[in-house]
């Protein structure tokens, strides 16, 4: 398996974290940033070229994939100019901010396009997929996904920033969106929601709820599953799974078996590499649009 020619549009700090993990999974060739000092600093650590300018990038240089981590209000048009010249796109979350400039991708049937939905690669989601079972029907699932608001200006809310990394994983693991019902807190920011709670019903019959803030300062990326057996917890950060059910013997005390990773797996590293390598598109461009209009219809319902 020959490495492929990649690239990265955005040198912020999760363009830094791309450009790491293309550099040792590929022959990473370029940076482009809008600020050029920012593709300057990032391209001499990997001694590769940099551009202030996407087009001369993909003028000047020959790849085969690129990821895209700019603005989401600027991602479908990069996107769509890169499709156009026969480059794969892995696009970050949450793709963009209307649903029209994304749909417009859909065209481009030819090339690889992969949405940036990182959770679906935590090692911790599948062990709790292989796990669902041994609480019996499951009733509701409930996210929580919180912490300070973040230092950029990116022209979102917590909804699209934290809310559909929640959406997408509930999905995943539950069906299609039957129903939702949304309340949101206006309060860092009077225009972008600083707080959200979602509502979902899926069409597994299970119930979710989604809650996300910026409003909080601790950081707190968990998730619970609940059935009639117990409950399942998972930890996005540690990658910690816990089974919770009540003792055999006496149903008073709370019986808790904890499952740790063996060893810790970086969840952007196994996105990306099955993003160059899979030889099927693990997250398709039509679930990530799924995915945006369960989040952009959050401000309506």
């Amino acid at each position: 398996m020959g490495k492929k020619n990649t690239a990265v549009i955005g040198a912020g700090w999760f363009g830094s974290a791309h450009a790491r993990v293309l550099n040792s999974l590929s022959n990473l060739v370029a940076i482009c940033d809008i600020d050029i000092n920012k593709a300057k600093s990032l391209a001499e650590k990997y001694n590769i070229n940099y551009y202030s300018d996407y087009n001369e990038l993909i003028k000047n240089e020959k790849i085969d994939s690129v990821s895209i981590v700019v603005p989401p209000k600027e991602i479908p048009k990069i996107a769509e100019k890169l499709a156009s010249k026969g480059i794969n796109v892995l696009l970050e979350k949450p793709l963009g901010v209307d649903l029209d400039s994304v749909k417009r991708l859909l065209k481009y049937d030819n090339v690889r396009l992969m949405c940036g939905f990182i959770e679906l690669f935590n090692p911790v989601i599948e062990r709790l997929k292989n796990n669902l079972h041994r609480i019996g029907h499951i009733i509701m699932v409930s996210s929580r996904r919180i912490g300070r608001h973040p230092h950029r200006n990116w022209d979102i809310g917590v909804i699209l920033d934290l809310g559909i990394h929640s959406i997408y994983i509930q999905r995943f693991l539950f069906g299609d969106v039957i129903e939702q019902k949304s309340m949101l807190t206006y309060g860092h920011n009077s225009k972008y929601e600083d707080a959200a709670f979602i509502l979902l019903r899926y069409s597994s019959g299970v119930k979710g709820l989604i809650e996300a803030n910026w409003l909080t300062s601790a950081k707190y990326r968990k998730l619970i599953v609940y059935g009639e057996y117990g409950s399942l917890e998972i930890d996005y950060i540690t990658q910690e799974l816990k089974f919770i059910s009540s003792e055999e013997k006496d149903p008073q005390y709370k019986y808790i078996e904890i499952s740790q990773p063996y060893t810790f797996e970086e969840p952007l590293r196994r996105e990306i590499y099955a993003f160059l390598y899979n030889k099927k598109n693990p997250v398709p461009i039509e679930e990530g649009i799924k995915s945006l209009e369960i989040a952009l219809n959050s401000y309506k319902s």
